[in-house]
């Protein structure tokens, strides 16, 4: 096989013994053309065909000198804060200190400091958000509050069977000293993945703490390190082995009332592929997009969509010589270190828990263009934003799979805070009573109806909120959110229709519109829920007929009265995806009459 490829590539050859077969494989690396690859890929002992790995991150960055990097000023006032619930901080690293409002520690006889260093690389990360560019620009001004509560010993680990007691207590203690909204838990049990029809006792206490003090938790979904038996080829079974049983979220992820978090790879190329890069043993297990070799799947609770969404969390290689994954330091994300006092400012790591961090930065940005905006609506604006991206769809078989893994997607930060003329994010708050219905037109900006009729747009819904749960019942929560958009010639045929038949009625004669994915059935079992619809062709009936929003909370037998009215946020997004000359944000600005788009 060797001389038939050296007419037309350069080749790079190892030998490595398959550890589940016991067979030696040989290893290229080639160069080639198109018609050398289709050879390649047709001859019977090519196993796999792979891209050499290409995004790196350049590690001197991480010796980035103190003495360059620009005094760093405190945050304005009224900043957000953001609460990370972890081991603790180092609260006089000079990229922390200035933004640093109170660390207190509610483990009895540990103090408030960061004795691991986890908590410090999470605090930099809800602090800043993705820390790549910043170190690169030296642009270190923080634009939130950052505080600590100390849940966990130096060894990262809470033993003392009160962990629920302790965040409790931290929730307390922060609403009220200071009125803290957002709080970031990298935090997972690796004894509970979760098992359908059980949510565990810490996920339903993160569930009540956030209807009772109206508080948002960002929680990591959790690691996965394999077991005994899965996977036993970590390259080859990736992504299925994610898809397992033994994958499936930690303990409290699972919880409903949260915002939870998967991973996302970025770097390919470890130090010694960079080292060493004709040699074709060093391989990344995740390509850049793609899933985390170690991120956790849902779905959650009834089905749930969870996570709901991912960010970057690192990724892992295999040297092939040595047949296991290792790496997680070196493809990893650059976080802040607790060993500032030696030289290094930064650090890497990889996880769930450096995914969830930057979540909940950009939820506490949106505290600061909508301050005051609910835990519902800060989750449902991160997921209306959330796009899958094609790395990973390319990577993963249908709808599924894809939502196991990766929710709603990676949200896309400035769209999410900042409405532009081809993207404009319309938001609004409001109660609902038992079993009833909210109507609301949507406004479609004349562009957005203008030829070309055949045009990429997306008109995408959001809703949030929070219910009341009971561990003790086989419902769970005590409401259920839906959300249906219907095309009718005015608001009152839909009001006729919804107010005067039954549910199975109802589906017949006013089918939702056009194409919306995922489907009513697949997001209506979370309490935060999305769906877009990619419109193609605008025809003669979006001009004789209006799109409508119906809203419906439907409550169960044992939950009457329990909750009369119960708040809820929508927020509906009209996007141009073309490269046609649109101005939807001017259009519905003038329309609706309002310096800030609401419904």
């Amino acid at each position: 096989m060797i001389s038939s490829f050296r007419e037309w590539c350069d080749l790079r050859a190892i030998s490595v013994l398959d550890q589940l077969n016991q067979e030696t494989v040989v290893l290229f690396r080639v160069r080639l053309t198109e018609a050398g690859l289709d050879q390649i890929l047709d001859h019977r002992d090519v196993r796999q065909a792979d891209l050499p790995p290409r995004y790196e991150l350049d590690f001197a960055l991480l010796a980035s000198d103190l003495r360059l990097i620009p005094e760093v000023p405190p945050p304005g006032d009224g900043a957000p804060g953001v609460v990370v619930l972890d081991s603790g901080l180092v609260t006089n690293h000079p990229l922390l200190a200035p933004a640093v409002g109170d660390a207190q520690s509610f483990i009895p006889s540990l103090g408030a400091e960061d004795e691991n260093g986890h908590g410090t690389m999470v605090g930099g990360l809800a602090l800043y958000g993705d820390l790549d560019s910043l170190v690169e620009s030296r642009g270190f001004v923080p634009s939130l509050r950052l505080f600590s509560g100390r849940i966990t010993d130096a060894d990262n680990e809470n033993s003392t069977g009160f962990v629920q007691k302790h965040i409790e207590e931290a929730v307390r203690y922060f609403t009220a000293n200071y009125g803290c909204r957002i709080f970031n838990l990298s935090f997972g049990d690796a004894r509970r993945p979760f098992e359908e029809g059980h949510v565990r006792e810490l996920a339903s206490v993160l569930d009540s703490l956030a209807r009772q003090f109206g508080v948002l938790f960002v929680v990591s979904a959790g690691n996965f390190t394999g077991t005994e038996d899965s996977p036993s080829d970590w390259r080859s079974e990736y992504p299925h082995y994610l898809l397992a049983e033994a994958a499936r979220l930690l303990d409290p992820a699972p919880a409903l009332n949260v915002l939870t978090v998967g991973s996302l790879a970025r770097y390919e190329v470890s130090r010694m592929g960079r080292r060493f890069p004709e040699d074709p043993a060093h391989q990344a297990i995740a390509r850049r997009d793609q899933p985390s070799p170690f991120s956790r799947s849902g779905p959650g609770p009834n089905g749930a969509i969870k996570p709901e969404v991912v960010e970057y969390g690192g990724n892992q290689y295999m040297d092939l010589r040595a047949g296991h994954p290792s790496g997680l330091t070196e493809l990893g994300e650059i976080g802040l270190s607790r060993h500032f006092a030696g030289g290094r400012l930064f650090c890497l790591s990889s996880g769930t828990s450096f995914a969830a961090p930057k979540v909940a930065h950009l939820a506490g940005r949106l505290l600061t263009e909508y301050p005051d905006a609910s835990p519902d609506l800060l989750r449902a604006l991160i997921v209306a934003h959330s796009r899958h991206p094609q790395a990973a769809v390319d990577l993963l078989d249908g709808d599924e799979e894809r939502i196991r893994l990766l929710g709603y997607g990676r949200p896309d930060a400035e769209a999410a805070v900042f409405s532009s003329e081809r993207n404009v994010t319309l938001l609004r708050q409001d109660r609902l009573g038992e079993n009833q219905h909210h109507f609301y037109e949507l406004p479609l900006p004349d562009d957005f109806l203008r030829s070309p009729s055949r045009r990429a747009r997306r008109i995408t819904v959001a809703l949030a909120h929070t219910p009341l749960v009971r561990r003790t019942r086989l419902e769970y929560r005590a409401s259920n959110f839906q959300f249906k958009v219907v095309r009718q010639r005015s608001l009152s045929e839909v009001i006729q229709v919804f107010r005067r038949t039954s549910p199975e009625q109802r589906e017949e004669m006013i089918p939702e519109a056009g194409h919306f994915r995922p489907s009513g059935r697949s997001r209506g079992k979370g309490t935060v829920q999305a769906a877009s619809w990619d419109v193609r062709q605008v025809d003669s009936r979006w001009q004789e007929q209006s799109l409508f929003l119906v809203v419906t909370r439907t409550v169960p037998n044992w939950a009457r009265g329990l909750s009369d009215q119960e708040r809820y946020a929508v927020v509906i997004v009209i996007e141009d995806r073309s490269t046609e000359q649109v101005r939807y944000y001017t259009q519905l600005q003038q329309r609706l009459r309002v310096p800030r788009i609401r419904l």
